[in-house]
């Protein structure tokens, strides 16, 4: 392919298939797709819970749901291949970079497969791309935007996410903070924690959770609500409730629609590197986020009011980012994230002055 512009496409496949953060993060790369073709018909490759936020977006038309080790299911390669060539992609993106993300891409029979080369993409995904962009941005929303480059200057720190209201969800969370006390009027509000993640070495210390709950009640008279997702996450909720002496109170279960709309209604979100994070950018919500093994300006908080506090030790070498000694996440102390908490209040309190 020459260094010209590629035509503008008619049908585009983007494969994002997991996780669920990533898939959020990957959401304003729909977004600005639909603003540079309004016309054309996006169809998106997922296989994780992400699919209950991505099936009414705005800016997605398809939906399409794989198993998450369909790779390793070759005696389905062929009807995956005859129902992805009968939608007539004619451009297909790859954000993930890896094999299984864009093989999709390769048997879907797109004549224009846009992926990274080994600047971000790994296996096979390099190779099965015509068109591979270097990746020069550091955000992985930006990263992924990037997709678009060879149609449009990507402005850094632009992108949008566009959440839409999920009606029934945002009922159902002003019926779990009626039940919970936290839905009376109140200047401050109430801020959420979310414990939980993914990876063990993204964890903090679930002790300093209650602690900061009940210091942050001690000194401002703000309650706290703690999300969690699985048995493990709910033992750290109660734990946390506990120590916070009554200043934090457990969620209930909830889906990933109530989810979001529980986050939209916080004033702000404690967390570290996970999923929820990721939402609370996509509404708006502020955010004092925890970085130990990952970075803050890579995969932290994006065009939101923040306090993004990285451990000052430096992240494990990648073999042991996922499995190694949590020191990382001990080593963030409970006063920066008291001081973080803090300044988000002191701000939004100076923001209310102003218009009042």
């Amino acid at each position: 392919m020459t260094g010209s512009h590629p035509p503008a496409p008619r049908r585009v496949l983007l494969t994002r298939l997991s996780a669920i953060g990533d898939c959020i993060l990957t959401i304003p790369l729909a977004v600005e797709l639909k603003r540079l073709w309004p016309d054309c018909h996006l169809t998106w490759a997922v296989s994780c819970a992400a699919s209950q936020l991505l099936e009414t977006h705005p800016s997605i038309d398809t939906l399409l749901t794989f198993d998450k080790s369909w790779l390793r299911k070759p005696a389905d390669f062929a009807e995956i291949r005859r129902d992805l060539r009968s939608r007539e992609f004619d451009l297909a993106l790859d954000p993930q970079g890896l094999s299984k993300s864009a093989l999709l891409g390769w048997l879907s029979g797109a004549p224009i497969r846009v992926g990274f080369d080994y600047s971000h993409g790994r296996e096979v995904a390099p190779l099965v791309a015509t068109r591979r962009i270097k990746r020069t941005l550091r955000h992985k929303v930006d990263t992924y935007r990037q997709l678009l480059s060879p149609w449009t200057k990507i402005a850094e720190g632009q992108g949008q996410f566009q959440m839409p209201k999920y009606e029934e969800a945002a009922n159902s969370a002003d019926r779990i903070l009626t039940k919970l006390g936290l839905s009376a009027p109140a200047i401050e509000g109430w801020f959420a924690i979310n414990p939980g993640a993914g990876w063990p070495t993204r964890i903090w210390p679930v002790q300093r959770h209650g602690i900061l709950a009940r210091e942050i009640f001690r000194e401002y008279g703000i309650r706290s609500l703690i999300f969690w997702a699985g048995e493990s996450e709910l033992l750290m909720a109660n734990v946390i409730a506990e120590e916070s002496r009554g200043a934090a109170v457990v969620a209930p279960a909830t889906s990933l629609q109530e989810l979001v709309e529980l986050t939209r209604r916080a004033s702000l979100l404690v967390t570290c590197d996970t999923g929820p994070l990721h939402i609370a950018s996509a509404v708006g919500t502020p955010t004092v986020s925890l970085h130990g093994v990952t970075w803050a300006d890579e995969t932290g908080p994006y065009a939101i009011p923040n306090v993004a506090i990285q451990s000052p030790l430096v992240p494990h070498p990648k073999k042991l980012v996922r499995r190694g000694v949590n020191s990382a996440m001990h080593a963030i102390e409970v006063d920066e994230v008291i001081h973080g908490v803090s300044s988000l209040l002191a701000s939004q309190r100076a923001q209310r002055r102003l218009a009042a």
